[in-house]
């Protein structure tokens, strides 16, 4: 018998009503594809980047943005391993940002179908340099990266708090942000810079879930969206966040955007950043681009 052409990676022990019901099609799906298992986090990105030393042309994760993380990275990792696949989405996180800017259905056996016979989408892939414990460190994302509040509530996040109550640890996470003072940022790029309190990253539109905050952001545009927030306090996020649950983002108070190919941001040392809902370590950061170099399997169009 041949190998099958998809490599789906997955957490056994993930838990919650699309975990189960994602292990309830699983023999559907064996017939179809090579089962692989994560163990740790971060070991779906080598999973992934063994799956294209192993020849998978589809590479699946399944689970939530920060799974979606792992598995980029692993097709970045490997040399020509981002021509040789294309990734394929399940999305059985809580938020699902990529899988949502990207149209795909957040019902398991439709996102199935939709691997299975939809069509390849060439997006753009930053990078982000960061600062880690072991000294400088390269990451992949594909949604959003930001500086300051997000980075704080993110990197703060209990993960016990995580697994009790899902998202609402973020919540308490951020109140507990925004009680500290915060850092003065700088960006810059060729031929321009800002300064603020938080700075947000956007390859995408949404930010933390269907909330626009990157109106004009396209994934294949070649640019980067970079929305400064001169100011953080509780009473400057509690009218932004109703701003944007309302679609009105020009009225989060002083908000600037710039379209950019590539910035670096700098400030305090030890300021946390987060990518795709995952801390990944501290400033200063440089972001590139790598134009339309990650593919990924979307809906077919109507």
């Amino acid at each position: 018998m041949s190998q099958p052409s998809i490599a789906l990676i997955f957490n056994p022990t993930a838990r919650g009503e699309k975990a189960r019901s994602f292990r309830e099609s699983l023999g559907q799906m064996q017939d179809e594809c090579t089962l692989l298992e994560t163990t740790a986090p971060g070991s779906a990105t080598d999973l992934a980047a063994q799956a294209i030393r192993d020849g998978y042309k589809t590479i699946v994760a399944t689970g939530g943005d920060g799974t979606v993380n792992e598995v980029v990275n692993g097709l970045a990792k490997e040399r020509d391993g981002l021509d040789q696949a294309q990734l394929g989405i399940l999305p059985l996180g809580t938020m699902n940002v990529f899988a949502r800017e990207l149209g795909i259905p957040l019902a398991a056996k439709r996102a199935w179908e939709t691997i299975r016979l939809g069509q390849a989408r060439a997006v753009d892939l930053p990078l982000a340099r960061v600062q880690t414990a072991d000294g400088q460190a390269e990451r992949c994302f594909v949604q959003m990266a930001g500086a300051g509040l997000d980075g704080d509530a993110v990197g703060g996040v209990s993960v016990a708090l995580k697994k009790k109550i899902g998202p609402l640890a973020y919540l308490f996470s951020t109140l507990a942000a925004l009680k500290a003072k915060p850092p003065r940022l700088t960006a810059t790029w060729d031929g321009g810079s800002a300064r603020g309190e938080w700075m947000c990253v956007g390859n995408g539109r949404f930010f933390g879930g269907p909330i626009v905050l990157f109106p004009d952001a396209k994934l294949n545009d070649g640019r980067l969206d970079l929305c400064v927030f001169p100011r953080v306090n509780p009473g400057s996020v509690s009218r932004g966040v109703t701003s944007m649950a309302l679609g009105q983002i020009g009225d989060w108070p002083g908000a600037v955007h710039h379209r950019v190919s590539e910035l670096t941001i700098d400030g305090p040392a030890g300021t946390r950043v987060q990518a795709d809902g995952e801390f990944i370590g501290t400033l200063p950061i440089t972001i590139t681009l790598r134009p339309r170099a990650l593919k990924v399997i979307v809906p077919l169009e109507k």
